[in-house]
């Protein structure tokens, strides 16, 4: 039975080494500055359910280093710091803030790192310790697959108890408070409220760190299983599986002498018992687990081993039996449908298929890796590419065989019970033809009998392979076949051999259907009229991962240029004029460019411009884009890629596009973001009347940044779920005067004239003046009053109104609306005379 959260985690059991890039960069909440090729950079969220705030993040590497700087978490948790890589993994732990507490989290590898209870009581479990005790002798750390082989015990053990535990790893997914981790975290604390036997959350951490897993308390409202199944319910879904029907009893009484002849047919040639409990027996007869009243096991009857599964109140009611030998293994299956019909199944252990043919299809043109072993076939097409070896020495492909469910897709037995979680093939890079094991090429998977207590993992490596590349690219492609392979496990002196297989990415099939229109959130989609070896059909979103199994950074850019940084409305034509367009795909590198189709290699374009604001427009596009060859400037080419003749890389297109967006941006907490507080440095900021961008009503809380003193005031709000560097909100103001009073935008006084600007990630300036020739001019429309109360102890103080205009921007917004008034409080340094 496979315990939900469970598999989602199993990719950190074994770790690849490197840090990650990323296409936008990292979302951050302290800390500052890029990092250096020495440095890495570890962030992440630190929350009990509730976010962290203003808590102090410190970091204890192995070689006795630390962050480079403070590193302090934001409202919302978030936090982020530079260490030296040299010095990882280490320990980070979080301390005072609000709500106080003191929590450890690990990071073996550069990026994402949450801090929170979960990885607190992991460590407490590898460790021992609960106090904390272990983080100042280096040489007692855990190592990283302890550590991974201890969190898959303490989420095991928290979904025996109840807990739903959602897709990906606590550790190092995003968290995001108030998403499903974070329910999690909030779910953890009323358990212990619910537990009588436990005082607070450090009780729950002296059981955790003794080893009491079993102890771990209900998740609230809930019991470890669902109340409407049966509580044996794995004594069938231990069987799950598709099985072969021989016959179907009738005439020959089958395996069970004294079941009686069969009535009625069996129609098809297989019957198959889910992981989940539904039984899909015959044409027509399938029983959903929730229709099932009861499970009889009397697979300890020697003369009479059986499961009996009842979908009504008694024996003569509908029900399926499953009868087995003395191995407990399948023989028979029965269906009765209470009624005096009976369908009988003779079952027979799938022998294997004939091995594939050498070289044969296996992926049916996906993307994925496909392995081979006594004649079954495994083609998963969940696959991606560790991105730190998308253009260094050796390039990883992993195909994960579970869905985002954590079900797992292809149940077929690999060796004994064991089911296939991935496989994984390194390669060369950029090395063409025969291939075999050795520092940049092997082939490794990992298992689990997930039916055993505990969980047995196995990780395979392949001892001897060959592997044969016969396609690649810089951008990330590559595909080729596996020969053969030995492999041997970290468990036992087991071996496998692998027949064939395959290995595939570098296929991009869009949705499908009609071309959407343009979202609020989205500036870019392509439509596919005629597709490429690499890019085959469909539709395309600029910004978000292709949705084909390619990895997240593996992205496809689209850009499409009037040939005018300030374009009237009208049609441009790329044979004419300097219009252009141009798609760049896969791995966001900074060492390398991109692969590019554009249509300046002998294409053509027609880009349209629909509405226009000059510095912000909307339009569409029509164009043939071609793929480049090694001979053609910027081709984004290099050393071992495969050129293909030009047939093979034209490309054509249509599109809709606007260089911005008409998305609402909201405030927290139900559009309130709080006060200002007595002592906080920032400002609020209310919007009295909405636009485009902004809901009439919400509040908006935006901190003070260093740079902010006296004339001058900066303030920001980050929206974590946007990427940098657009994803905040931030005001500037300008020229404001240091003493008492109140005073007007654009208004001399005393040789200073008070502004203000709002910018967004929408990328809609808004403000009460513009330049023009280095000149400051009033924008119609705009005002603002600021009434400055305080300018004591180093700060100014006071209250503000104003109505922002965003300037010659009508044209291109819904409605026109290109105005918001606002109002609000601030407080912030002032530090002149």
């Amino acid at each position: 039975m496979i315990r939900p959260g469970l598999l989602a985690v199993t990719l950190a059991v074994v770790g690849c080494g490197g840090g990650s890039s990323n296409h936008h960069g990292e979302s951050a909440g302290g800390g500052g500055g890029s990092p250096t090729p020495s440095s890495s950079t570890l962030g992440g969220t630190a929350a009990v359910g509730a976010a962290i705030q203003m808590g102090t993040v410190t970091a204890q590497c192995s070689d006795g280093s630390g962050f480079t700087s403070t590193v302090t978490t934001n409202a919302d948790g978030a936090w982020s710091g530079e260490v030296d890589s040299a010095g990882l993994p280490c320990v980070l732990t979080v301390t005072g803030g609000t709500p106080p507490v003191t929590l450890r989290g690990y990071a073996s590898q550069a990026g994402t790192v949450n801090i929170t209870p979960i990885s607190d009581m992991v460590l407490a479990l590898a460790t021992g310790s609960a106090d904390g005790s272990w983080v100042a002798t280096p040489a007692s750390w855990p190592d990283t697959a302890t550590v991974n082989a201890n969190k898959t015990e303490l989420l095991a053990a928290m979904s025996d108890a109840g807990f739903t535990l959602p897709a990906g790893d606590p550790f190092t997914r995003a968290l995001v408070i108030g998403d499903d981790w974070d329910q999690v975290l909030d779910s953890i604390q009323a358990a212990i409220d619910d537990d009588p036997a436990l005082t607070d959350y450090a009780a729950l951490v002296t059981l955790v760190k003794d080893g009491n897993l079993a102890q771990f308390p209900d998740a609230p409202g809930q019991g470890a299983t669902d109340p409407e199944l049966p509580a044996n319910l794995s004594v069938l879904t231990d069987y799950a599986g598709t099985y072969t029907v021989i016959g179907n009893g009738v005439g020959d009484p089958g395996y069970c002498g004294g079941c009686g002849a069969a009535n009625r047919d069996h129609l098809r040639g297989s019957v198959t018992i889910s992981a989940q409990g539904d039984v899909d027996f015959d044409t027509g007869i399938r029983f959903p687990v929730a229709d099932i009243v009861a499970i009889d096991d009397r697979t300890d009857v020697p003369t009479d081993r059986r499961i009996a599964v009842n979908y009504g109140a008694s024996d003569s009611d509908e029900r399926i039996r499953l009868y087995l030998n003395s191995d407990l293994e399948v023989m028979e299956i029965i269906h009765d449908d209470g009624q005096g019909a009976t369908t009988r199944a003779l079952i027979q252990e799938d022998a294997g298929d004939p091995d594939p043919e050498p070289g044969a299809e296996l992926l049916s043109g996906h993307n994925g890796v496909a392995v081979a072993r006594d004649g079954h076939v495994w083609a998963i097409e969940q696959p991606f590419i560790e991105t730190f070896m998308a253009t260094t020495s050796k390039r990883q492909i992993r195909a994960n065989n579970f869905d985002d469910g954590d079900q797992i897709q292809d149940t077929t037995p690999f060796v004994g019970d064991e089911q296939l979680l991935w496989a994984q093939v390194n390669v060369a890079h950029g090395n063409l033809g025969t291939q075999l094991c050795g520092e940049s090429t092997g082939v490794s998977m990992m298992t689990a009998d997930m039916d055993a207590t505990p969980v047995v993992w196995k990780t395979w490596t392949a001892t001897e392979c060959e592997l044969s590349v016969d396609y690649h690219f810089g951008n990330g492609a590559t595909e080729g076949r596996i020969i053969s392979a030995t492999l041997t496990n970290d468990k036992d002196t087991e071996q496998v051999s692998l027949s064939d297989g395959q290995f595939r990415i570098f296929i991009h099939t869009g949705k499908e259907g009609p071309m959407p229109a343009l979202a609020d959130n989205l500036s870019h989609i392509l439509m596919v009229d005629s597709g490429t070896r690499e890019m085959r059909s469909g539709y395309f979103i600029e910004g978000k991962t292709p949705e084909d199994g390619s990895h997240p950074d593996h992205y496809i850019d689209v850009k499409v240029s009037a040939g005018s940084a300030y374009p009237g409305v009208g049609t441009y034509h790329c044979d004419s004029s300097s219009a252009s367009v141009s798609l760049a795909m896969g791995w966001v590198t900074i060492s390398s460019p991109l692969f590019k189709f554009q249509s300046s290699n002998g294409g053509a374009c027609t880009v349209t411009i629909e509405q226009s604001a000059a510095r912000k427009y909307v339009g569409s596009y029509t164009a043939t884009l071609i793929g480049p060859s090694f001979d053609a400037f910027g081709s984004g080419l290099s050393q071992g890629d495969t050129e293909l003749p030009e047939a093979e890389r034209t490309l054509v297109v249509h599109g809709a596009f606007r260089n911005f967006t008409t998305q609402m941006f909201h405030a927290a907490n139900q559009g309130n973001e709080g006060p200002l507080g007595s002592e906080a440095h920032g400002i609020t900021l209310t919007i009295d009347d909405g636009s485009t961008h902004f809901t009439a009503g919400e509040t908006f809380l935006l901190a003070s940044e260093p740079s902010s003193n006296g004339n001058n005031g900066y303030f920001n709000r980050p929206f974590n779920e946007l990427p940098p560097p657009v994803g905040e909100l931030r005001m500037v103001w300008s020229e404001i005067p240091m003493a008492v009073g109140s005073y007007a935008c654009s208004q001399d006084v005393g040789g200073l004239s008070p502004s203000m600007t709002l910018s967004n990630p929408a990328g809609i300036p808004y403000g009460t003046v513009y330049y023009q020739s280095g000149v400051q001019n009033p924008t119609e429309g705009a005002s603002c009053t600021l009434n400055v109360t305080s300018v004591d102890n180093g700060e100014v103080a006071g209250t503000y109104s104003a109505t922002l205009v965003a300037r010659n921007m009508g044209p291109v917004l819904p409605g026109g609306d290109d105005a918001i008034s606002v109002s609000g409080e601030f407080r912030y340094p002032n530090t002149g005379p």
